[in-house]
């Protein structure tokens, strides 16, 4: 996965979304230094195989998988709360 900063990934956005829809890119946005968003390849969310458009149901190991390259938050705590946090 491709690390750019926000001010990068602005300025080349769609670049970034036409190397993820055509190559299967996968991109880290981080802000300040920290992960703030990922662009990934439509079917890696939607399930989907790219060259047959047809969907596919992912196994739990490959949901897990890409849950985890995301990293994990706490859903009792506020996005807003963690967002003002991560700035500190």
């Amino acid at each position: 996965m491709h690390k750019r900063s926000l001010v990068d990934a602005k300025a080349h956005f769609s670049e970034i979304v036409d190397a993820a829809e055509h190559h299967g890119a996968r991109v880290l946005i981080l802000r300040h230094g920290k992960a703030a968003a990922a662009i990934v390849p439509p079917g890696d969310v939607l399930g989907t195989d790219r060259k047959s458009a047809r969907a596919v149901r992912p196994s739990a190991r490959a949901v897990q998988s890409l849950l985890g390259r995301f990293g994990k938050g706490n859903a009792r705590e506020s996005a807003v709360a963690d967002l003002v946090r991560g700035r500190r």
